[in-house]
């Protein structure tokens, strides 16, 4: 109510929500690279320094973190050519980042009655939008406004000039997807009336191809999507309340993440994959929404325990560390969670035959790399 009380007589909240869920999955990754073009081995390099194992690849379904997501976004954002923003990226693959993006969500939303029915649909299930903001729309007169806000992430070996630069993607990639995900749910029947960002205009704006059809503002307090008629109770071209109801009922399962098919085991060994330090065994035992004693005992019922499956994701993520030279042994057991290096490596020891280190060298010795070559 006090947030109220400061708005113009005619302002109000018609949704708001936060789209950067800390449980999400790979999906939304998964389309980036596609969008940026980024090659396997260099999406692998991404997907491994971010503590995802390879075959995340290949598992649109696999769960990770809004941690592990902003890392291989910020080397995304790294990846652009010299003065190449993702500002004008964005805009200029504005044709790509169409509704079906958000898979049966999308779907869902596509077929919602109304436009306020179909963004709180969005808001309802976040975990499938892999959206990196807050966004909040507001009825202000006769316009919607729609304001994304991202607070600064603090990640591991980024400087400040690193998270000017995420967040700029970030606010990029949410702000335009939701002009498009509007444009597609009412077939475009009303264009934009101005768009602001919270930072400088980028170099290479002047150069835009394909210039956008209304206003853009930089340097501004937030980052802002404005339509010249308020969203109301006006239905939607493509309203259908049966299929509505049965996206909808699909998503609700999705965004669980927890898919019945799938062994408890799969289902521990990927929450572990999707934190770097992996979580506990209570903090697993609370995602499952099970207790620790039950976990433990259906863990044994399918031969296997909870040390014995974080041993497996430790030394998989251990061997991704290491096959980067550019981390020291004191890095990697940090980012695994260990106290002190001499830790890691007794662990390490127990699980390879041999030190780290001895192990990196193995790896990178001339003889090694032969194997493997001969073995693809």
């Amino acid at each position: 109510m006090r947030n109220m009380a400061i708005m113009k007589p005619d302002t109000y909240v018609i949704a708001s929500g936060n789209l950067a869920t800390s449980q999400r999955t790979i999906n939304g990754l998964l389309g980036q690279l596609a969008l940026l073009a980024i090659d396997r081995k260099r999406a692998l390099a991404m997907f491994t320094d971010a503590g995802l194992p390879p075959r995340a690849l290949e598992e649109p379904d696999f769960p990770i973190s809004l941690e592990q997501e902003l890392v291989v976004c910020l080397a995304l954002a790294r990846s652009l050519p010299e003065g190449r923003s993702a500002v004008c990226l964005f805009f200029e693959a504005m044709p790509q980042l169409g509704i079906e993006n958000l898979g049966v969500l999308g779907m869902a939303m596509r077929h919602a009655a109304t436009a306020v029915e179909a963004l709180r649909t969005c808001l309802t299930y976040p975990q499938l939008t892999w959206g990196h903001s807050r966004m909040t729309v507001r009825r202000e007169g006769e316009s919607a406004l729609f304001s994304f806000s991202m607070e600064r992430p603090l990640l591991r070996d980024a400087s400040e000039e690193d998270i000017d630069r995420l967040v700029e993607y970030c606010l990029a990639l949410d702000l335009l997807s939701s002009l498009r995900n509007m444009e597609d749910i009412a077939d475009a029947r009303d264009g934009p009336l101005y768009i602001t960002f919270p930072f400088p205009e980028p170099e290479d704006w002047a150069g835009l191809s394909s210039r956008p059809a209304c206003p853009v503002t930089f340097a501004q307090p937030e980052a802002r999507l404005a339509f010249p008629t308020a969203l109301d109770d006006t239905p939607l071209p493509r309203a259908n309340p049966l299929v509505y109801r049965s996206y909808v009922s699909i998503a609700e399962k999705l965004s669980q993440l927890l898919a019945e098919e799938f062994s408890l085991v799969d289902r521990v060994t990927r929450w572990l994959w999707a934190y770097t330090p992996p979580p506990s065994r209570r903090q697993i035992a609370d995602l499952l929404a099970m207790s620790e004693r039950n976990l433990t005992r259906q863990l044994a019922r399918e031969g296997t325990s909870y040390a014995q499956l974080l041993a497996r994701v430790q030394e998989e993520r251990a061997k991704n560390f290491l096959r980067n030279p550019a981390l020291s042994v004191t890095e990697i057991a940090d980012r695994l969670g260990y106290a002190e290096p001499a830790a890691f490596s007794r662990a390490f020891s127990r699980w390879a035959g041999m030190s780290p280190l001895k192990w990196r060298r193995q790896q990178a010795s001339p003889a090694r790399r032969d194997d493997r070559s001969h073995q693809l």
